[in-house]
């Protein structure tokens, strides 16, 4: 019978990358048979680079000669240093029937490690305007025209960058150039990255407030943006115009120091709110995890620890309604109540728990019962079964009785175990 096979590997569509460039990575899983289960590898985290998933696509391949069906797993890697990045040994769990046969076998099977050559930003290149992408758009907007402004005039200018094939961690910061007689303000900036089963865009808004301080001519300079098309391996250059401005005189600059304080107010509060560290309800992330795994292992062993006492609770009080002294209280409780029906069972369930050689009351009574016991449990029968009446019943005295003789017969025993113990010492060979 054919045996069992499977086959596991993992494929980058390039070896050798720029910073922020996109490489395909494949995971691949195929058996000779088929998967009973599902198949999943999980997020890959690889150092050095993000990591994201896009779809699963169920296959069938030729291996020496042979068919095999399985599954390939398909990420985008974004390198983010240079050097080499390793993709690491995968572990997979999967499930798959022998040749011929229906049940599910469970396996693991592990890829071998993969080397991407991550190449530096090329020399000549800005650093920090540096973009992989495969296609960016330049849109450009204002919060009210250009052709009446005056001094104390506050306009607002909004740049949004569309690109595609990366992720916004990648679309560098806009850097605003100083302009003589014009305060800049930038306020937070607004990133979003996009995926579908196949593509990945990203999106950086990017909004600045410009306060006019003096009359005349505003040159602000033109703005270029440049990416590296890792389809064509070119770069490309986008340039938003030089834009000038004509500004007007005012008399009321009473209020140009208040506008000025404002917006570096909310400047200063913009800032605060992007330098401001990440909490979960007050605590950093590490701080919060650690609270959290020991609030869980203190909610396990609570949960341990009352589970034990039910569980204790419950066979002592089984214990103990089965015990000798609870059998004993429950006779006594029906002497006290003049209860004889009661009683008499009481009494029988309870010599039924004691060591006699005989387990009947009688033979208790007759070893170890006390003279006054045995005269008022005679005189108790004569009343019951005799006259038919309980006038001539002492309770009481039945009740000393029996704990008397109760008391006589754990003497006894404590006696005949005391005198076995010693019986062993004084002759250990016979």
């Amino acid at each position: 019978m054919q045996a069992q096979s499977l086959i596991s590997y993992t494929y980058l569509n390039h070896e050798t990358a720029y910073i922020g460039q996109p490489v395909q990575l494949t995971v691949s899983v195929y058996t000779n048979t088929w998967f009973t289960t599902g198949v999943d590898v999980g997020n890959i985290q690889v150092e050095g680079a993000l990591t994201v998933y896009f779809r699963s696509v169920s296959n069938n391949k030729t291996f020496s000669g042979k068919s095999y069906s399985g599954v390939d797993f398909i990420y985008n890697l974004f390198p983010t240093k240079p050097g080499d990045i390793t993709i690491p040994e995968l572990t997979i769990h999967v499930e798959s029937p022998k040749p011929g046969g229906y049940q599910g076998i469970k396996h693991v099977v592990k890829t071998k490690p993969k080397i991407l050559k991550v190449t530096d930003i090329p020399i000549g290149f800005d650093p920090n305007n540096w973009l992989v992408s495969s296609s960016l758009n330049i849109s450009e907007t204002w919060n009210t025209p250009l052709n009446n402004v005056k001094v104390g005039d506050v306009l607002q200018r909004t740049i949004v960058r569309s690109a595609g094939g990366t992720l916004s961690e990648f679309i560098p910061a806009q850097s605003w150039d100083s302009v003589p007689g014009v305060s800049i303000y930038p306020t937070r900036p607004k990133v979003e990255t996009t995926k579908t089963k196949t593509y990945v865009s990203a999106k950086r808004t990017e909004t600045v407030n410009y306060l006019f301080e003096k009359e005349g001519e505003v040159v602000l300079p033109k703005i270029e943006f440049v990416y590296w098309n890792y389809n064509t391996k070119k770069s490309y250059k986008k340039v938003i115009d030089s834009t000038v401005i004509q500004v007007a005189p005012n008399a009321d600059l009473d209020m140009l120091a208040t506008i000025k304080k404002q917006l570096e107010q909310e400047q200063e509060q913009a800032e605060a709110v992007e330098d401001k560290p990440f909490l979960i309800f007050g605590m950093s992330p590490k701080r919060f995890l650690l609270v959290l795994v020991l609030g869980l292992l203190a909610l396990y062993i609570a949960i341990k620890l009352t589970v034990w006492v039910v569980k204790t609770t419950k066979k002592a009080y089984h214990n103990y309604i089965h015990s000798e002294r609870y059998l004993f209280q429950k006779v006594l409780r029906g002497l006290r109540k003049k209860d004889v029906h009661d009683f008499y069972v009481r009494l029988n369930v309870w010599v039924l728990h004691l060591d006699l050689k005989e387990h009947h009351f009688d033979y208790f009574l007759k070893t170890y019962g006390t003279t006054d016991l045995k005269k008022s449990y005679q005189q108790l029968n004569v009343d019951l079964f005799e006259k038919a009446t309980k006038q001539g019943t002492d309770y009481h005295s039945i009740l000393v009785g029996l704990k008397a003789s109760r008391k006589n017969y754990f003497n006894q025993q404590k006696a005949d175990k005391t005198l076995t113990l010693d019986a062993n010492w004084l002759n250990p060979i016979k």
